[in-house]
């Protein structure tokens, strides 16, 4: 709402729901306004309403959540595989798996290797073997939620392939909890206000409050340093049964441990709240009659909350999980039944673990902890722009030379924090230091022209040169002063053909958190060892690479020493944080384009723009997986910046590595400190080149009948991406891959009718690749680095179709109704989700349906 001459009443309502039941929405907005004093004031207010359902993995049987998950599955041992692979794909696109060795009531993995034949070989090993068929697996038992321990038997195990997966059994899916959609509920009020006292004085104000509450979802905890306990037989909430198999499958210590994914403890569901407050005052008003002014006063607020259930207190569980029998026969917290009085606590509640359901309410409510988080951030904004044109003074050929020219001042401030013991690390959460950084003030000056050259002469309709600069200094970070500026021309030879053309430079200083947000641990799953025998034949320079950092060709665990792999079966910690060395990054982009309007087709008008943008010294958050695989790919070798932020043990392990799958088991490892840093860089180049396609047809026929027809298409022609310290020239190409189709399109007819209008949309995403560009087609003339990753390379083209039925009820009266997707397109093959940073191209809702009422008086 910002006409500053609004009057009347005007509202909507809507509500929509899914093709399944689910993930409704719901929307109802307010206008109303009214001028006074002969139309020199004016008032006006809006509201709204909006409230979307969240969308939970198990809403969805094609999530997996229950059945299994859907995934391109490594189904081969890669280990020295050349990159130009070996005729059978590495990987098989499988339905229904879960995790062998994780459980939702636990799970607990024997050992075979080294076991004499006997009752416990018999038990143990189920004669699944490593590929080089040297040593056995050993069998997996998970415990029901009557405490009884059975064998996981799956259709197919996939651990010979350094895989946890296995085909069907009784693991966890890893979706048992988990959003595809949030939950969103959004309160919004608008007001704005204004009086013309004169020509050259009318003030005014708005006022903006938007109250948003979101539910989110992620996983549950599960066992992972402090909540991988080691459990012994004795433990008292064991059933017989599972103690007797357990007596027989263990060595004379009676020590296991069991991986469990918590979903009894609650899925680590976030409740979010967020309220912005902004405000403006200002005035405005004309003098010379073509020239105007405007100073306003900008002062915005944003403050958010943030509570989590489901997370656990790490002192408290360790207490909970060491439960005994007391002299009375009751099962009590160790600590309470041993000796010593000065660990005791009163509160402690032994707790079971043994089974989904098994955790008993009061234990879990002692070693629950509810994290919160506060976090506030503020700008003043002080503006004032003059603009006009020359008309009073002289002019050109093609008119008066407009112009504009003004200043600006903003002062930001944030900060946030964690309720104490989260911040320090005692729970299950990463611990995250508080942001409290500096403030940042930026003093600007800008100013634009516009030199109408000629006008309605022969060649020359219209030619126009546009010219605008900006010059920033920035209080923090090593920004300093910077320069921003673009010029532009428009040239019409004759009537139906413009011809447009501009180059600007852009200038994104780094943010606040960019710069300063403190270093906090952080986790990567799912560690992909560049340097591992699996991995290693992935990329030309990471033999050598591997070798200079002294990343070890072998590895040794219980006697046992195999070719290096170094597959965890957990995250591996690492640090995330801000980067104060960080200086601003540069665009320089290029347009050039045309603008048809036939006179001969009246209504119909169409453009083509090429455009070039050149992005350096570009703010890239490096992720921990890319920082990990940067060092080692570099083609000028390890001295270079991603190395330098990686931290291994002499065995080759990282210093923050817990755990190690060696031999068909799992090692225990003592953390001794990060594994990475990973933030943001000024590392990076980007260059991104396209075409931009629109054309509109809209006409008449008679008095009853119309047509609007739009098309509008993008060809992303190439975008490169430079990150390589030594050899800038190398690339990476992302157009074609996941998230950058290099074709989209839109079509949009609507045939109206009197009172009435039917408008269908048709949308188009060509194939992307389901891995890197580089694994399986040629890059800069490099060849594939992984020829067979997948048995396909693309996932194929999209189309998505949408109708919506509109008709005038009454005066001021419409209602509308419409499908979204109505061929119910998901997300193809394992994107079934649709909400990663490439993934959340596709819609993962299906066909959704909506109607709704709109009225104006």
């Amino acid at each position: 709402m910002l006409k500053r001459d609004f009057e009347g009443i005007m509202g909507r309502a809507q509500a929509g729901i899914s093709s399944r039941g689910d993930s409704a929405q719901y929307l109802a907005t307010i206008t109303a306004g009214k001028n006074f004093a002969d139309g020199r004031g004016n008032i006006a207010v809006s509201l709204e309403y909006n409230k979307s359902d969240p969308l939970f993995f198990a809403d969805r049987p094609n999530t997996g959540a229950v059945t299994g998950r859907s995934q391109f599955q490594l189904v081969e041992d890669t280990a020295g595989e050349p990159a130009a692979g070996n005729g059978t794909s590495d990987t098989q696109f499988i339905t229904g798996l879960k995790n062998i060795g994780i459980s939702t009531g636990g799970a607990y993995t024997s050992t075979c290797q080294g076991v004499a034949p006997g009752a416990r070989a018999t038990l143990n090993c189920g004669g699944v073997f490593n590929v080089a068929g040297t040593s056995q697996f050993g069998n997996v038992f998970v415990f029901n939620p009557d405490g009884t321990l059975v064998r996981n038997n799956v259709q197919r195990d996939f651990r010979p392939f350094g895989s946890g997966n296995g085909l069907g059994g009784l693991g966890s899916t890893l979706r048992e909890t988990g959003l595809m959609q949030i939950g969103n509920t959004r309160y919004a009020a608008n007001l704005i206000g204004s009086f013309e006292v004169s020509d050259a004085f009318r003030p005014y104000f708005e006022a903006k409050w938007v109250r948003t509450e979101s539910l989110q979802e992620g996983q549950p905890t599960f066992s992972s340093g402090a909540l991988n306990p080691t459990l012994n037989i004795s433990n008292p909430f064991l059933t017989q049964q599972a103690r007797d198999l357990l007596t027989t499958s263990l060595p004379a210590s009676g020590n296991f441990t069991i991986s469990r994914f918590n979903i009894d403890f609650g899925g680590r569901g976030e409740n979010h709240s967020r309220e912005l407050f902004r405000a403006v005052v200002g005035a405005q008003g004309s003098f010379m009659d073509t020239w105007s002014y405007n100073v306003a006063f900008n002062y915005g607020r944003v403050e958010t909350f943030y509570q989590t259930r489901g997370n656990v207190h790490l002192a408290r569980f360790t207490n909970a999980v060491n439960a005994v029998r007391n002299t009375a026969g009751q099962i009590v917290c160790s600590i309470n039944n041993d000796a010593s009085t000065t660990n005791d606590d009163p509160a402690c509640r032994p707790i079971n673990l043994f089974g989904l359901g098994a955790p008993q309410a009061d234990a879990l409510a002692y070693v629950g902890h509810t994290s919160s988080r506060k976090q506030w951030s503020e700008q003043f904004n002080a503006i004032a722009t003059v603009s006009g044109d020359s008309s009073k003074l002289f002019e050109l050929p093609g008119g008066p030379v407009g112009f504009s020219i003004g200043g600006e001042w903003r002062q930001e401030r944030s900060f946030s924090a964690f309720d104490d013991v989260t911040r320090t690390g005692q729970t299950f959460l990463n611990s995250i230091a508080t942001f409290n950084p500096p403030r940042l003030d930026v003093w600007e000056a800008f100013g634009e022209v516009r030199l109408p050259i000629l006008k309605d002469v022969p060649f020359f309709k219209e030619l126009t040169v546009e010219a605008a600069g900006r010059v920033s200094n920035y209080s923090a970070g090593n920004t300093g002063t910077v320069y921003s500026y673009n010029v532009g021309g428009i040239w019409r030879p004759v009537d139906d053909v413009r011809i447009r053309a501009n180059y600007g430079r852009a200038i994104r200083a780094p943010t606040q958190s960019d710069l300063f947000a403190a270093q906090s641990q952080t986790f990567l799953n799912g560690l992909a060892d560049p340097c591992g025998v699996q991995n290693i034949n992935n990329n030309p320079n990471r033999v050598a690479n591997c070798r200079a950092a002294g990343v070890p060709t072998t590895q040794t665990f219980g006697g046992v020493t195999l070719p290096f792999r170094n597959e965890p079966s957990s995250g591996i910690s690492g640090l995330n944080g801000g980067n104060p060395g960080l200086f601003a990054e540069k665009s320089d982009s290029w347009t050039v384009g045309m603008v048809y309007t036939p006179s001969y087709l009246p209504g119909f008008v169409a453009s083509v723009d090429f455009y070039r943008i050149s992005l350096t010294d570009a703010i890239n958050t490096v992720g921990a997986q890319t920082v990990i695989n940067q060092c080692y790919d570099d083609p000028g070798g390890i001295n270079n910046p991603f190395c330098a932020a990686i931290f291994r043990n002499p065995d080759g392990t990282f210093r923050g590595q817990s755990n190690i799958r060696h031999n068909g088991q799992e090692f225990p490892l003592t953390a001794t400190g990060a594994s990475f840093i990973q933030g943001p860089f000024n590392y990076a180049r980007q260059l991104t080149k396209g075409i931009d396609f629109d054309a509109a047809y809209t006409h008449s026929f008679g008095e009853d009948w119309r047509l609007n027809v739009r098309a509008l298409a993008s060809l992303l022609l190439k975008r490169h991406t430079y990150t390589s310290i030594t050899q800038p020239n190398f690339l990476t190409r992302e157009h074609g891959t996941l998230g950058n189709p290099e074709l989209n399109g839109q079509l949009n007819v609507t045939v109206g009718y009197k009172g009435f209008d039917l408008l269908y949309s048709f949308r188009y995403l060509s194939k992307q690749t389901i891995g890197d560009w580089r694994d399986q087609n040629v890059e800069q003339t490099r060849a594939p680095t992984n020829a067979d990753r997948f048995p396909i390379v693309r996932y194929p083209a999209i189309t998505y179709s949408d109708v919506r039925f509109t008709a005038k009820v009454y005066k001021g009266i419409s209602a509308y109704v419409g499908v979204d997707n109505i061929f119910d397109q998901l997300p193809p093959l394992d994107l079934i989700l649709g909400d990663g940073a490439g993934s959340a191209i596709y819609t993962n809702t299906g066909r959704f349906f909506y109607g709704g009422v709109q009225v104006k008086f």
